[in-house]
């Protein structure tokens, strides 16, 4: 299979690993411990190379997307680059970036924001920004959950290296799964400092569609492009008709829970993935077919959440 050519780009990386650390294709550095329980619970071993020749381009899968995103937004980028990660783990996706924006441009101004509510995920957040040669104190990092409005929530937490799908626990709670307070801000209040933005990176486990919406003026004005992990077939059909109603360009639709035929062949997506490009502040050159969605109405949605 023939890798997008966004690759081309970069460098792969070649050279020494540090015990108890694993590389990827653009030598940003991660702890094995931060993913040990997730790794050893579907029955995988962690890599224990201490030398890399020519590091792997990423695999076909559900993340090939965000990659594409992520590498297209640098690309983009002119005088500086400005990224939101929301659920941002360990902060996997700004570290990333900052290395692609490294590569591709040199040393042209980073500000990174990280917003993240699961206590042992955001110390680690800081550590991996450290590992990688970046100071999380010239970053805004952010220990909190995002939602539409700010003040306090109930989210779950624990079990950090084998589990990142921590969410709001909104209603009754059934779950064994450890609940506690956390700060909850809004996208309009990150928003609100800030005169553009490359790439909002979201995963927040079916908040997605509240947050997006409660900040989508905001959006229109300064966000450039926007990445989404999806949690639900009734979250995606809202997404679509949220950015269609606001004229935005969409690049990759796929469903949650579902194998799906790709460019890049048949892959099986946990998460959903949406890409939407803001065409007041991005170029785009919409295809007929996209142009008929934008002033389609959207399809109706039963009570189930199918289409």
């Amino acid at each position: 299979m023939i890798h997008h050519p966004i690759f081309r780009n970069f460098q792969q990386y070649t050279g020494k690993v540090e015990p108890g650390f694993r590389v990827d294709f653009l030598g940003v550095m991660t702890r094995n411990s931060f993913i040990a329980g997730l790794v050893a619970a579907i029955g995988l071993e962690l890599p224990k190379n201490e030398y890399v020749e020519s590091s792997s381009y990423p695999a076909f899968n559900e993340e090939y997307f965000e990659w594409i995103d992520l590498l297209e937004t640098v690309m983009a980028a002119d005088k500086e680059f400005v990224m939101i990660e929301l659920g941002a783990g360990y902060g996997r996706w700004l570290v990333d970036a900052a290395m692609a924006v490294k590569q591709y441009h040199g040393n042209i101004p980073l500000k990174l924001i990280g917003v993240e509510a699961e206590p042992s995920h955001f110390q680690w957040m800081k550590q991996h920004f450290q590992y990688n040669g970046i100071d999380p104190e010239q970053q805004e990092l952010i220990e909190a959950v995002v939602d539409e409005k700010e003040g306090e929530v109930d989210f779950y937490v624990g079990r950090p290296d084998e589990w990142y799908g921590q969410s709001i626990a909104r209603g009754s709670n059934s779950s064994s799964e450890s609940v506690t307070k956390v700060k909850a801000i809004t996208l309009n209040q990150i928003l609100s400092k800030l005169e553009q933005v490359d790439l909002i990176d979201l995963d927040v486990q079916g908040a997605e569609l509240a947050v997006l919406r409660s900040g989508i003026e905001e959006l229109n004005k300064k966000v450039k492009r926007v990445h989404i992990g999806t949690h639900g077939r009734y979250l995606e059909q809202g997404l679509r008709e949220l950015f269609r109603e606001h004229e935005w360009y969409k690049v990759n639709d796929y469903c949650c829970n579902a194998r799906e035929i790709t460019e890049w062949g048949e892959i099986s997506f946990q998460d959903g993935v949406q890409t939407w490009i803001n065409p007041r502040l991005s170029p785009v050159q919409p295809t007929e077919v996209e142009v008929t969605l934008l002033h389609r109405p959207p399809p109706l949605i039963n009570a189930g959440g199918t289409v």
